[in-house]
């Protein structure tokens, strides 16, 4: 059962997470560099602040909830054991592990955000492969940044917050609706994205709860981001 402090730690959870939509559009009119594309010097802007703000959460998290803290902030056990959930076909056979998984999953979802991201942004805007190539720096720093805020937020804030509180299978579920939701936002957007991202967030919660680490849920976030900032920082 939630107690009052549960209640407002997940509170703040929300906040923050539902607080990148405001600060993703502050940091549409600012210009750091001058010889750098707006989109760019956007990201740099939002980065910079939702990474520091991420820091500052991680450490009120580790104030406030330290044992929950110190047993998942941390790379996790890759090849841990993988709960089966038939309903959307997690039948691990006897020697499949997180391992096996968590690297399925990456390819087809990223395949599955790829198609997504194509018709949402490539195919309208005529982004060039050699154009998504020019920025490949940036596309990995910032998805590096990106998805470890996200994670840290929506996924090991959740988890932190209400292990002991709630059933493992109902935390999961909890992480899908908040970042489903401000997906709704994202890219990618609307009803694709709060599905896409729904499951996405259900899924790393679940690797997070199960492996004791971030290192599915970052990793697999990260080849997402990876091609989403591909194809938004092409955009002229």
């Amino acid at each position: 059962m939630l107690k009052p402090k549960d209640i407002f730690l997940l509170l703040v959870v929300i906040a923050l997470t539902f607080a990148l939509v405001p600060i993703g559009n502050w940091a549409n009119g600012v210009v750091i560099f001058d010889n750098l594309p707006q989109v760019i010097n956007k990201q740099i802007a939002y980065q910079s602040v939702t990474l520091l703000a991420t820091i500052l959460f991680l450490l009120f998290l580790w104030g406030v909830k330290r044992k929950q803290f110190r047993e998942y902030f941390k790379k996790g056990n890759v090849s841990a054991e993988i709960l089966p959930e038939p309903i959307v076909g997690i039948n691990p056979k006897p020697k499949e592990n997180w391992y096996h998984f968590g690297r399925n999953f990456a390819i087809v979802i990223s395949a599955v955000t790829a198609v997504v991201i194509y018709f949402q942004l490539v195919r309208p805007n005529g982004i060039t492969f050699g154009t998504m190539l020019s920025v490949l720096p940036f596309t990995i720093l910032f998805a590096l940044s990106n998805a470890f805020v996200e994670e840290s937020i929506t996924r090991l804030g959740v988890v932190v917050v209400l292990k002991g509180r709630l059933r493992d299978k109902t935390i999961p579920l909890v992480s899908a609706l908040i970042f489903g939701t401000v997906h709704y936002w994202g890219n990618p957007g609307g009803i694709a994205g709060v599905i896409v991202a729904g499951f996405l967030g259900w899924f790393l919660a679940k690797s997070i709860l199960e492996t004791r680490g971030i290192f599915w849920a970052w990793f697999i976030h990260f080849l997402q981001d990876v091609i989403i900032f591909s194809a938004l920082l092409a955009i002229k």
